[in-house]
């Protein structure tokens, strides 16, 4: 479980299932780096509507071609369409953290994130972009009007099983992601931390406006 920088379920991307439902980034942590409030970095997936016109045409042109999860995919599913984006960025010399993926007993590797190594691969980035799966609707900050307030269910949801942590927001009050309260993290192992974050987010995010 990446701990540090903190993801949220619009960032989707590690092991806790929030993170693999983005494919971030998260665990997908494509987005750019933005600070939050309280002066942690958290990633953010970028909005459409950020870009210049011709940006945004063509980012639209590149989502309708991205394959869209939902709240109910399956972890098989998900996985699937990761390996498939991750094996892109391998094929495009993106290097990968094959050590984890060892440890996990996973046959594809994710990529080494950051934003030296994004800015160094950016043509590989964009190659496989259509590849890299669309977070469900529902966790996307972009297109969830209800999505901040859902966030903070989701936080109370996570404390109320014993996560021990606190929402991040940027600047326009859009959360963007958990962090822990103090460096003693949670106390949860990291599997529990995963069953945890699954319920939570499917509790938080399934409910109808």
């Amino acid at each position: 479980m990446q701990k540090t920088p903190p993801l949220s379920p619009a960032v989707r991307t590690a092991a806790l299932s929030v993170c693999a439902l983005l494919a971030a980034t998260v665990l997908t942590a494509c987005g750019g780096a933005e600070a939050a409030k309280d002066g942690v970095s958290t990633l953010e997936t970028g909005s459409p509507s950020a870009a210049g016109k011709s940006g945004s045409s063509t980012a639209s042109k590149t989502d309708s071609r991205r394959p869209q999860l939902r709240m109910d995919s399956t972890e098989e599913e998900r996985n699937k369409l990761d390996d498939a984006y991750n094996a892109c960025l391998q094929a495009h010399g993106v290097p990968m953290n094959t050590k984890r993926a060892a440890l996990a007993g996973a046959k594809q590797a994710a990529p080494f994130y950051g934003e030296e190594k994004e800015a160094k691969y950016k043509p590989a980035f964009d190659a496989c972009l259509a590849k890299k799966p669309l977070p469900p609707p529902e966790l996307d900050s972009a297109v969830n009007p209800h999505y901040t307030d859902q966030y903070r269910t989701y936080v109370k949801c996570l404390n109320g099983k014993g996560m021990n942590v606190h929402m991040l927001q940027n600047d326009h009050g859009t959360a963007v992601g958990w962090t822990y309260n103090d460096s003693k993290g949670s106390a949860l192992s990291d599997a529990e931390q995963t069953k945890v974050d699954d319920a939570c987010t499917k509790e938080s995010f399934s409910v109808k406006h």
